[in-house]
């Protein structure tokens, strides 16, 4: 089934850029990783894009309206990019960092762009990925978001190692979101409940997430990786 990008879409990852909590956590997984010429694929509406540092960072995406909104309002360099089917031949090991958050479910192809990636960087570069994780609640928000995946440690691992990376770290991340994210899916409510619980999430859930840092996490709602090029 192909998925598409729609107005659906657009508005939860509207919703989603607002999260700013949220999105600062993400950002505090991967800020030691972060390097002197980052890429980041699929920037969106940036609400990560708005912590990385503005000298060394490109932002990247396949929606031109976003490009144009992430130059306006962040000053960012951009650039149109599709790493599942643009050529990269122009940017061969430019970046020695690569960061994508949310980006890697929606395509079709991900070990193409992943083996793009690998291409992309230089030796030694670091590969960033968030994603979403476990296929067993996938659900109306995924169909909604144009979700070809949720993703296990075993698959995201393998098809990684494919591309020629060294995977350095995994871990499953945000366990309560892992049990809300299967009820919304089965059970979808209206917008202004979801807005409430968006605050909610914000102001209670956030705040304890941090706190994985020193816990294990057997499940989660997202899947970090950090990843190297040797």
């Amino acid at each position: 089934m192909k998925k598409s990008w729609t107005k659906s879409s657009h508005q939860i990852l509207k919703q989603a850029t607002g999260l700013n909590r949220y999105n600062l956590w993400i950002f505090s997984l991967f800020k030691q990783y972060l390097g002197n010429n980052i890429l980041e694929l699929g920037s969106g509406l940036g609400g990560l894009s708005q912590y990385l540092p503005k000298k060394n960072t490109t932002l990247s995406d396949i929606q031109p309206e976003y490009l144009k909104q992430l130059e306006s309002q962040f000053g960012f360099k951009t650039k149109k990019l599709n790493i599942e089917k643009d050529s990269i031949n122009n940017i061969k090991s430019q970046f020695d960092t690569i960061l994508s958050t949310n980006v890697f479910e929606h395509l079709q192809d991900d070990q193409k762009a992943l083996d793009n990636c690998f291409k992309i960087l230089s030796n030694n570069g670091k590969l960033l990925l968030f994603v979403p994780a476990r296929p067993e609640i996938y659900g109306s928000l995924d169909e909604a978001m144009g979700h070809h995946r949720r993703y296990t440690k075993k698959e995201l691992m393998a098809k990684t190692k494919k591309a020629g990376f060294q995977v350095l770290k995994t871990k499953y991340v945000n366990f309560p979101g892992y049990f809300t994210w299967w009820f919304r899916g089965r059970f979808p409510s209206k917008s202004n409940s979801d807005n409430l619980l968006a605050e909610i999430f914000e102001s209670i859930i956030v705040p304890l997430l941090h706190l994985e840092k020193y816990l294990p996490t057997p499940l989660g709602q997202s899947l970090m990786l950090i990843a190297q090029k040797p």
